[in-house]
């Protein structure tokens, strides 16, 4: 294929356009390769490794480095610099519009042209394009649909069935549906589009071989284990497996451009020192460094000192478990002489908003909502680190690391930089209303569809999960409508616990990986009297959906069924917004309802 760059946002790159994902491209559709091939000329990763993660990684339970994707840039003369993620064109059958005649990689005859039919019975000559359907398999793999046997599979006569003519067949459209042919025997099959078949022993990936990594031979004795031909829009063709965690003191702390952080970021001048065989030589050595940095050497020996008792994670402990924990006490902890640059800079905004219940200009009910919010706190700015781990396809358990094989000692990363609005709700009153009888008996009804689906979060479900998402989302929908950012802008993070610490809180944040994040546009929000304005007028809306009463009393919808009264129309956001895919959201936990069950700021 041509070289030319084909622009992509690294957050996509760590998503739906990761390793193994087809992409549109400008003239062409590409498949991403893996991780083992992101290498400069001289073979060492492109990617620059990420500092200051190590809690990260723990909270992640990755062992791996992380380092960013390669970025390259073309000049105005059509130069390259820098390291480019590799593509490979895919699928490499083309089809003939008119005709529907199929080629196999037709652009194999170079000359910078869009290669044309030349099949006698079209003479129209008309530009061939890729055809948009792949062969996918629960294991991972991928590789182009096997036309000339879909042709011939049910053929009847031995002269179709022992056909070896590979450059006849032809896929023509008659009204809604469409036939594969072979002019060479005659042989005709309907194609549905999504027939399923055995994925054999070939190529694992479109651009690996058997060497580099062996497929496995599946067997046809389960259905479900059979590999699929798809649509390649069909989101069972690609799903990414991702990780995201904030980035918080003590880590985000970090004393950017001091001589103790660019020696924390260079392994190599730590080795240089450590090399040092005697204390002449490792004075020298520092002396050298030290200039470099444009430092003393005291300075030096004093960063020396901070690596060696932990910087900048000093005594921590992290852990898989301690994941949203951490990140819940962050927030609620307010560090004295916060510095612009830091990671993590938060504004405690929670003595003016409980002030808001004491002003006589607000009536009763808006009183009721100040006080069911516990603490409001803006967050200026804020790290994330979002972390690649692999990708799965047609739903399948099986997850395919970023280098395919599963040996390399990195993962793709990107850090994500932006803004934020924090709550938390009242724990007193979210007890009292969670003890409710009427909102357990709805948390029951859908705890078995909940059961049923297999999900590992949250575990375990409760009314207080629901409330706090669904609440989550009525905001982001009035922020969007309100402040100006796009809903598929937002993030959301629950916090969300009984024991053994409780927790119910909500992070609302914009990241991008730019290190200007936003423009500050929500974290104002997050100014006292405008918070409380968006969440009245959130709540009003909760009150009434355009398709209620069938919203309200409905007892399942949404995928799996694990909604209740939420739909598109009042709770559902954009699927990137969302980290439970949409699903277990109930607005009647908000609004409650006359026949019993209390709403949570309803109650005294």
């Amino acid at each position: 294929m041509s070289n030319h760059l084909i622009p992509i946002r690294l957050s996509h790159l760590l998503a739906h356009s990761g390793v193994g994902a087809i992409v549109r491209g400008p003239d062409e559709l590409v498949v991403v390769r893996d991780t083992r091939q992101w290498t400069d000329k001289h073979g060492q990763a492109g990617g620059s490794v990420i500092p200051y993660v190590e809690r990260v990684r723990a909270a992640l339970g990755v062992t791996e480095v992380l380092r960013e994707p390669p970025v390259a840039r073309e000049g105005a003369h059509g130069q390259i610099d820098g390291v480019c993620v590799p593509v490979s064109r895919f699928p490499q059958w083309a089809r003939c519009p008119n005709c529907g005649a199929l080629y196999l990689n037709p652009w194999r005859e170079g000359g910078g042209e869009s290669p044309r039919c030349d099949r006698q019975a079209c003479g129209r000559r008309s530009k061939l394009v890729q055809v948009t359907w792949v062969l996918a398999d629960p294991a991972g793999y991928l590789a182009e649909v096997p036309w000339h046997y879909l042709a011939h599979k049910n053929a009847r006569s031995p002269q179709q069935r022992g056909c070896n003519v590979k450059d006849r067949l032809r896929l023509v459209e008659i009204g809604a549906s469409r036939s594969l042919r072979c002019d060479a025997c005659r042989a005709e099959v309907l194609f549905r589009g999504d027939e399923r078949l055995g994925f054999g022993t070939g190529r694992q990936q479109p651009w690996t071989f058997d060497e580099l990594a062996p497929a496995r031979e599946l067997s046809n004795d389960g259905h479900d284990q059979l590999a699929q031909v798809l649509a390649i829009n069909d989101t069972r063709a690609y799903s990414p497996v991702w990780g995201l965690a904030l980035v918080i003191p003590p880590e985000s702390r970090a004393r950017k451009g001091t001589a103790v952080d660019r020696l924390y970021r260079s392994t190599q001048d730590r080795r240089a020192i450590d090399a040092a065989r005697t204390p002449l030589a490792r004075r020298g050595q520092i002396r050298t460094i030290a200039d470099t940095y444009r430092c003393t050497p005291e300075d030096l020996e004093a960063a020396l000192l901070d690596i060696a008792q932990g910087y900048p994670s000093y005594d921590a402990v992290f852990t898989p478990g301690q994941l949203r924990e951490s990140e819940f006490d962050a927030f609620l902890e307010i560090l004295p002489d916060q510095q612009p640059d830091e990671d993590l800079v938060t504004q405690d905004q929670t003595e003016v908003w409980q002030a808001l219940a004491g002003d006589e200009t607000v009536g009763e009910e808006v009183r009721q909502l100040v006080l069911g919010v516990n603490r409001l706190v803006r967050v200026d700015r804020l790290k994330a680190v979002k972390v690649f781990r692999g990708f799965s396809r047609l739903n399948g358990e099986v997850v395919v690391p970023p280098d395919i094989v599963g040996s390399s000692d990195w993962l793709p990363a990107v850090e994500l930089y932006g803004e934020g609005i924090f709550i938390t709700l009242d724990e007193d009153r979210l007890s009292r209303w969670g003890d409710d009888e009427a909102v357990n008996l709805r948390v029951q009804q859908l705890l078995p569809r909940f059961i049923q689906s297999g999900r590992d979060a949250p575990n375990p479900l409760t009314a207080r999960f629901m409330l706090l998402h669904t609440l989550s989302h009525l905001l982001m929908r009035q922020i969007e409508a309100e402040g100006g950012y796009p809903a598929a802008s937002l993030t959301e993070v629950i916090y969300c616990a009984e024991a053994p610490k409780r927790m119910a809180g909500i992070l609302i944040h914009v990241a991008v990986p730019d290190i200007a994040g936003s423009l500050g546009g929500l974290a104002e929000i997050a100014e006292p009297r405008r918070f409380l304005g968006i969440l009245v007028r959130a709540l009003e809306h909760a009150r009434w959906c355009s398709l209620d009463p069938v919203c309200s009393e409905h007892e399942g919808q949404g995928p799996g069924l694990l909604n209740r009264a939420a739909c598109h129309a009042c709770a559902l956001v954009p699927e990137p917004a969302c980290e439970y895919g949409n699903t277990l959201l109930d607005r009647v936990f908000v609004k409650g309802v006359d026949s019993g069950l209390p709403a949570f700021f309803g109650m005294p």
